[in-house]
This record gives C-alpha cells, sequence and structure tokens, in this order.
C-alpha cells in the first residue's frame, strides 16, 4: 500500500541545523495534493531549542510512502 504524506523540511537560517517533520498522511494521492494547496509551502518559523529559538526557513512537500502491511 502506499501512502502521500506531507513533509515539511527547516533549514536553519544562520547555521547548519535541518529539521524534517512529517505533519499528514493521506491514502490517495489526490487528497494530499488538495490539503498541500491549502497550506503555505514555504514559510519561516522560528523552533524552540535548549539553546533558544532557531530562526528556519520552511518548506512543505507531498512524499510517496510505501507502507509494509505485514505486520
Amino acid at each position: 500500500m502506499k501512502v502521500f504524506a506531507i513533509i515539511s523540511v527547516a533549514r536553519q537560517v544562520d547555521g547548519e541545523y535541518v529539521v524534517v517533520k512529517a505533519e499528514k498522511a493521506f491514502k490517495k494521492a489526490s487528497k494530499a495534493d488538495e490539503y498541500a494547496k491549502s497550506i503555505a509551502k514555504r514559510y519561516t518559523e522560528s523552533i524552540p531549542t535548549p539553546g533558544g529559538p532557531m530562526a528556519c526557513i520552511c518548506e512543505r512537500g507531498v512524499f510517496e510512502l510505501d507502507v509494509d502491511e505485514e505486520e
């Protein structure tokens, strides 16, 4: 089975850190595309860290994943 996940990738503005977050998944590609079009593809976010907030430039996209249904 395949699922279609909305994935966000955040790149630190002044640094080398990258944060990846799976936001939501759908069984139908059309539903994932519809959801992705309803939210910002590019945005900025301040991600809290133990050392203080980290300014990031973020991008979202739809990724197709295979799901192992044996278990």
